[in-house]
């Protein structure tokens, strides 16, 4: 009865894991100042500082106080986010944070001039990605990093959806933790997956296949939610650098398992954001996803793209564990 009693424990409170991405500092985009450490736990997580360098907050100001939005740095004058949170909006009433994890901190800069793209649909969210221009530029540094933009053909983009489904991406912003939940101090972090747009959850959602993209988790739990809105969705390359493949645009409900979360396909709109910002982004060396999968980690083992840590909180619970186990034993 005792071993029973303890095997379910041990697989009941077992072991978690990280996830680390070690970047490749020497690059010009999509590495900030550390390495990224991404749990495997149901929801989202508070990021480490200074762990995503372009991930901005941005402040709208309304008749009856603020609305937030995420956004991602292109260069140290140039931000991009979601159509929805900018149309209609006057530049005097936008205010851009960076370098900071906490929300509405680290440097601020006012928006000079905001350009929605011309053919956004409110209706549909089509198109919905904007670019915003900063006042002054943001002073860059290991904590204001720019991410990279997809350099993608085509033909590529012709031949199918990319990034393809079923990879591990990451989003983050400082969205409400639960559907109508409270807001976060801190940014937060969660690992899902891109969704084949045949699949009914995502196709129930989606409204434009070629310029939008699912992802999420089978049977939900995991999702962005308002106030994430314009925020990154993010894929780790082979040239081991951060690219910005989506931005976070509407879901019904928030980490619902028959409806996924929708996002703005950032590659199709390569040629647009060029022309708006006289090509002030970087590419990554390569737009190739490294195909990480972290929940084929092991403990203790290391690929050439990550480590895998064991949680000082993770190591506390199984040690006591352990501890429970050999006191039993001795009873």
């Amino acid at each position: 009865m005792i071993t029973v009693w303890v095997t379910f424990l041990f697989i009941t409170i077992g072991p978690s894991y990280q996830y680390t991405y070690s970047c490749n500092s020497s690059v010009t985009c999509g590495c900030s100042s550390g390495s990224q450490s991404v749990t495997r736990i149901v929801g989202g997580e508070t990021a480490g500082t200074n762990n995503w360098g372009w991930a901005v907050s941005i402040k709208i100001g309304t008749a009856t106080g603020s609305a937030l939005c995420g956004g991602s740095i292109l260069s140290s004058t140039w931000i991009i986010t979601a159509a929805h949170c900018m149309s209609g909006v006057a530049a005097s009433k936008v205010t851009i944070y960076a370098g900071s994890s906490a929300r509405f901190a680290g440097q601020s800069r006012a928006a000079s001039s905001i350009t929605v793209h011309p053919s956004y649909n409110s209706g549909t969210k089509a198109n919905d990605i904007a670019l915003i221009q900063l006042s002054t530029p943001l002073t860059m540094s290991t904590a204001v990093k720019p991410v990279c933009i997809p350099s993608v053909s085509s033909a590529t983009l012709a031949a199918g959806e990319w990034p393809p489904a079923s990879l591990y991406v990451v989003a983050v912003g400082w969205g409400t933790l639960a559907e109508g939940g409270s807001l976060p101090l801190y940014l937060q972090q969660v690992t899902i997956q891109t969704i084949a747009y045949t699949a009914s959850t995502c196709s129930n959602v989606l409204n434009d296949p070629q310029k939008q993209l699912c992802a999420g988790v089978p049977g939900g739990s995991k999702d962005t939610c308002q106030g994430d809105s314009g925020g990154p969705l993010m894929m780790f390359t082979t040239s081991n650098q951060w690219e910005l493949v989506g931005l976070t645009s509407y879901g019904y409900g928030c980490a619902q398992a028959q409806a996924m979360g929708v996002y703005t396909r950032v590659a199709y709109y390569q040629s647009w954001i060029n022309q708006t910002t006289s090509n002030a982004y970087i590419n990554p060396t390569l737009s190739v996803s490294a195909k990480v999968d972290p929940s084929n980690s092991t403990w203790g083992n290391a690929t050439s793209l990550s480590d895998n840590t064991f949680s000082s909180s993770s190591s506390f619970m199984f040690f006591s564990l352990l501890f429970t186990l050999f006191f039993l034993m001795y009873l």
